[in-house]
């Protein structure tokens, strides 16, 4: 026992204490630096723009290994190319880790394709709920006399008849052929006044009618302009009571002119 209390005190044990304290501090600071390095901490970079850009290109853009890249979903459109990147996902700018993966909306090379569902005998607002969940949108109404009211008698796209099971786009718009009972039945005419298109044509669908003409006026310049534009004026005109038959057309009126929009009084009576 006192050859071991002589040995604590001497200076070979404090000599080996210090070295033993050295090492395991030295090995403290490489881990600590190598978990820093590896895992960036701190360190943030922006994230490149990606968008317009061609996702086979994606993998030289990349090459230097700052953030991987995935393409989480593709969309169909027409006036872009396919391959071309549309949207990401963190965005371009943001201050992120190295290493981070860019999430991709991608251009489609072509439309998704989906089978016609039938829908034949359904109610028109059955047929509409059921298109919506295929991807499908209402394009123009169409009455006819029928023992069965706003029933669904026939599917067209381009007036061409649809069956059943027919291979289309994903997003095409079907004209439907719906029955109207066996009396010339009538509608009434929403209220349309400072609304967009879109909503405008939802409405009328809604009453059973169409959108007719699309008419602008000057202050609607070009295309961007068009997709801001308001009804300012339309016909036929509001009732509250039943006033045209079912399927008619209604005239859209389209400015971005707020000054010409008057909610009190009949527009068509300042023709």
């Amino acid at each position: 026992m006192a050859s071991f209390f002589r040995f604590i005190v001497s200076k070979v044990f404090f000599l080996n204490l210090f070295i033993a304290l050295l090492l395991i501090a030295g090995g403290l600071y490489a881990t600590l630096s190598y978990l820093e390095d590896f895992t960036l901490h701190g360190k943030r970079i922006e994230v490149p723009n990606l968008v317009g850009k061609n996702v086979e290109d994606l993998d030289s853009l990349l090459a230097n290994g700052e953030f991987t890249q995935q393409v989480a979903d593709s969309v169909f459109q027409k006036d872009v190319a396919g391959g071309r990147v549309l949207e990401q996902d963190p965005k371009a700018g943001y201050q992120v880790k190295q290493g981070r993966k860019i999430y991709l909306t991608v251009a489609s090379y072509e439309p998704v394709k989906i089978e016609m569902p039938n829908l034949e005998g359904l109610s028109l607002r059955q047929a509409t709920s059921l298109m919506e969940t295929f991807g499908l949108s209402v394009g123009k109404l169409t009455y006819q006399p029928d023992v069965c009211t706003n029933c669904i008698l026939e599917m067209q796209i381009e007036g061409k008849d649809l069956e059943e099971g027919s291979r289309l786009a994903k997003g095409s718009a079907i004209d439907l052929v719906v029955g109207r009972g066996l009396s010339n039945e009538l509608t009434s005419v929403p209220y349309l006044i400072e609304l967009k298109v879109e909503m405008a044509a939802d409405l009328l669908k809604s009453k059973y009618l169409n959108v007719g003409s699309m008419i602008y006026d000057q202050s609607v310049e070009n295309g961007e302009d068009s997709a801001a534009a308001l009804v300012y004026r339309y016909t036929p005109f509001y009732s509250e009571e039943p006033s045209v038959p079912m399927g008619s057309s209604v005239d859209l009126f389209l400015t971005v002119d707020t000054n010409r929009i008057d909610h009190t009084v009949n527009p068509q009576d300042s023709i």
